[in-house]
């Protein structure tokens, strides 16, 4: 099973929206224009990361990992 740990950091978000034309679904903005992280797990790994990347301010952090799953 893997796992998704997004954050955004709201007051370093300047509202590009890249975020959201990137991952929809994952992300929004709010009636302020700033980032809303909504389902993480309505977009494919590689568009979260994507989106981080693409951040001019770096607002977004994303963590992947694996958790096995016990017999």
């Amino acid at each position: 099973m893997s796992t998704r740990t997004v954050q955004a950091d709201r007051d370093t978000c300047v509202g590009s929206g890249w975020c959201v034309n990137l991952a929809a679904g994952a992300f929004s903005l709010d009636a302020t224009g700033k980032v809303v992280v909504e389902d993480p797990e309505a977009v494919r790994a590689e568009d979260l990361l994507e989106a981080e990347d693409s951040c001019p301010v770096s607002a977004i952090s994303v963590e992947l990992g694996f958790v096995p799953e016990s017999e």
